[in-house]
């Protein structure tokens, strides 16, 4: 009996540690960004970030560390603050605490500045992401360039 429970518990693991639903969840988009308030040099804010998770499993996204460039100005690293939850099977938006701690203050403020004049920027990140899904978790590489709208500052 013991020999099969465990001979069980061994085949569900190597199936969920095989699964690829990670790697399948795509970022579609910010809106309602908040500042929360400025640290030294670090900035935080809330945002809500739309994500499709066609996958059959849900993820809790633990640690977030990308460094962020726009416009091919590097601005610093973007850390999350809270775990954020990613439903199985979901098309929606989640609200979720980061922190941009900036590398230069005067390049990065500056840069920040000039957005509310634009329309679109280039957004690029390069870092990873470490998500956690039950018993397993997985770390994934990130390289996005993207052209994005500006989104719109809450007050």
């Amino acid at each position: 009996m013991l020999y099969r429970n465990t001979l069980y518990f061994l085949l569900l693991s190597a199936l969920l540690l095989s699964c690829k639903g990670v790697d399948d969840i795509s970022f579609k988009g910010v809106d309602n960004v908040a500042l929360i308030g400025m640290e030294d040099n670090r900035i935080n804010f809330s945002a809500d970030i739309a994500v499709f998770n066609p996958s059959s499993l849900g993820f809790r996204i633990s640690e977030v560390n990308l460094k962020t460039s726009v416009d091919g100005i590097f601005l610093g690293t973007l850390t999350t603050i809270d775990p954020v939850k990613i439903k199985a099977r979901s098309d929606t938006s989640y609200h979720a605490v980061f922190s941009l701690e900036m590398a230069n203050i005067i390049t990065g403020a500056s840069t920040l500045y000039g957005l509310q004049r634009k329309k679109q920027i280039t957004i690029e990140m390069q870092g990873f992401v470490k998500a956690r899904s039950w018993m397993t978790s997985r770390k994934i590489d990130v390289t996005e360039k993207k052209r994005v709208d500006v989104p719109q500052f809450n007050r």
